[in-house]
């Protein structure tokens, strides 16, 4: 019989108490959330109140505010093409998946 692989825990270091913006975001970047919810670094939020008040108030919101991302070359351009099949502007087809993720997200306990 072959023995099972036991599966090492990648114990994840803290980012510094006086890390800067860019060290955060690479740490949370680089580190999965359910590791982190494991370790202790986050926890679930079971009142969801405040993202369903959120979502209601997006509703009656103008889109004023700006968000760019960075994605690469091939990934924009299927986006593109997506949003001309449907179409629809390449922001209002990503607004919608981003609205629909929140949405997912805002349901999950």
């Amino acid at each position: 019989m072959k023995a099972k692989a036991r599966k090492t825990i990648r114990r994840i270091r803290p980012p510094r108490k006086n890390a800067s913006l860019t060290e955060l975001s690479d740490f949370f970047d680089h580190n999965d959330a359910a590791e982190l919810v494991e370790q202790g670094f986050m926890e679930v939020d079971p009142d969801r109140a405040d993202l369903d008040r959120m979502l209601a108030e997006y509703w009656n919101q103008r889109n004023t505010n700006q968000l760019n991302i960075r994605i690469p070359a091939t990934a924009k351009r299927m986006i593109e093409k997506l949003a001309k099949r449907k179409t629809v502007e390449v922001s209002t087809l990503v607004r919608m998946w981003v609205i629909d993720g929140m949405r997912r997200e805002a349901a999950q306990p």
